[in-house]
């Protein structure tokens, strides 16, 4: 059987160096990590992870804690906290709340339980109740991910929403698009927030006033958003654009242009926030605004792994408590954008 002695030597490196990666009791290089853990493959090595976890009062998993895992948007981001966090041989436990608060909190609790070292956390709530109840978090390492909130001590990792937003109705507008109706999110998800007031930034840059009959929430779902795009082209002064401020709303959106008879863009513009993998299947391709995914997902794990291996108190370092990384997203134009006609068809059967 080996030993963590064969380990070493496989990996050149010595008998602590190995200890501390497999208990996390230093900083060890990206380099000497990945060299220690495939010594531990080719040699076959098990550590007793169950007498390591009581010594340290933690296991070697983190938590995953995410709106909807059916999202492609979280699907990608859970394939990156993934990839890093198993990078420095952490397992990592997904798991997802429905956008349900009192559902995340229950599961907050559980993983807490299982003595997780640490928690990755899109948060679903915002009242203070809530953040009241994260509370409980105080003295474990916790980083939020894609969501922000301002009001609680914790770091964050997350992409610039209002920008994302302004992306997208900035370029409707330069095509001269000046009825542009925006289909919105869970209304109490601070991305929800973010992007709203992008999209209202824009308007009032250009002297558009806004036409709040025009907003309509979609619950961030396909059925939803199928639903309001429905609504919103039997206006009689219907929109010449449609910014959908999610893949899946952007996906119902598509959807109910197409069923309605529509053509987008010739009638309608669509474009929406969230690349996702398989968007080139669809036509007309959709301008979007991307995400950093990969980079938001590993990103968050090494601020968590500075937390956990680096030993921070809570409560005695308060500028790490509330440092805030944000990545920049990036506008990609396709085809399901032009320039809107001259008159709006009002009058044409569909």
């Amino acid at each position: 059987m080996a030993t963590i002695r064969d380990v070493a030597r496989a990996a050149g490196v010595s008998i602590a160096t190995v200890s501390a990666i497999l208990n996390g009791t230093a900083r060890v290089s990206e380099r000497l990590t990945k060299r220690v853990w495939e010594a531990i493959d080719a040699t076959g090595y098990s550590p007793d992870g169950v007498a390591r976890s009581l010594r340290l009062g933690r296991t070697s998993s983190i938590g995953l804690v995410v709106g909807d895992i059916s999202n492609p948007f979280f699907t990608s981001l859970a394939k990156a906290v993934e990839s890093r966090a198993s990078e420095a041989g952490y397992l990592v436990i997904v798991t997802n709340t429905d956008e349900h608060p009192d559902r995340e909190l229950k599961l907050l609790k559980l993983l807490r339980e299982q003595r997780v070292a640490g928690v990755i956390l899109a948060p679903s709530g915002h009242d203070m109740e809530y953040l009241s109840a994260l509370s409980l978090l105080k003295n474990s390492p916790v980083v939020l991910v894609d969501r922000h909130l301002p009001d609680a001590s914790f770091e964050s990792v997350i992409v610039d929403n209002v920008a994302a937003a302004r992306m997208v109705t900035d370029y409707l507008i330069r095509l001269n698009h000046r009825r542009i109706a925006m289909v919105i999110g869970k209304q109490h998800l601070w991305t929800t927030e973010q992007r709203l007031r992008g999209f209202h930034e824009s308007l009032a840059a250009a002297g558009i006033s806004p036409d709040f009959t025009l907003e309509l929430s979609a619950n961030s779902r396909i059925e939803s958003a199928y639903d309001a795009v429905q609504h919103l082209l039997n206006m009689p002064n219907r929109p010449t654009a449609i910014f959908a401020a999610n893949n899946l709303m952007m996906l119902g959106a598509i959807e109910a242009i197409m069923d309605m008879g529509f053509r987008c863009p010739e009638d309608v513009s669509l474009a929406g926030i969230d690349d996702f993998p398989w968007i080139s299947a669809i036509r007309p391709q959709l301008t979007t605004v991307a995400q950093p995914i990969e980079e938001l997902g590993k990103v968050a794990v090494e601020r968590l792994l500075d937390q956990i291996e680096g030993g921070r108190s809570r409560d005695t370092d308060q500028s790490h408590e509330r440092k805030v990384s944000v990545l920049e997203p990036r506008l990609l134009i396709r085809d399901s954008c032009a320039r809107p006609a001259a008159e709006p068809a009002q009058d044409q059967a569909r």
